[in-house]
């Protein structure tokens, strides 16, 4: 036990001399799975989002997850950091608030995760999550008309 309360101090010191960290480390949120976002996307779940795929245009011209607005990694903490009109003239959506979740995905789940890391840096309001399978995984099931559960 006292193993456990060493290393849970260490993180928390950690995570105060790099505060983007800290705030990734007491207010995330799990990953979210193929079937919750499925749930989301189709309106089943009521918990507003917006979703954000990071890849570059020319991989999202490959296909998207319905619903998401692309806003690439490279431009991700400039995007975040935006007023609000600005964000809407640019991305056609409103900005998201703290009212919802973000979601982020990309190929397969590392720069969805850099996308998360980034925009806390800059907005610590904002509720962040990862699609961790991202487009790899969604494609590969919703090909295969996975019902929702």
């Amino acid at each position: 036990m006292l193993s456990a309360v060493r290393a849970t101090r260490s993180a928390a010191i950690r995570a105060a001399r790099v505060p983007h960290l800290a705030a990734r480390l007491y207010s995330s949120k799990p990953d979210v799975s193929f079937d919750e976002l499925q749930k989301i996307i189709h309106g089943v779940s009521p918990k507003p989002y917006v979703l954000v795929d990071v890849r570059e245009p020319n991989e999202v011209a490959e296909g998207r997850v319905p619903t998401a607005v692309n806003i690439p990694l490279g431009d991700v903490a400039a995007a975040f950091a935006m007023p609000s009109d600005a964000f809407i003239a640019k991305y056609r959506i409103d900005r998201p608030s703290d009212e919802e979740d973000v979601i982020f995905y990309c190929r397969s789940g590392k720069r969805s995760q850099k996308a998360i890391d980034e925009v806390a840096r800059v907005d610590h309001s904002l509720s962040l999550r990862n699609y961790r399978g991202s487009w790899l995984d969604y494609a590969d099931k919703a090909l295969h008309n996975k019902p929702l559960n």
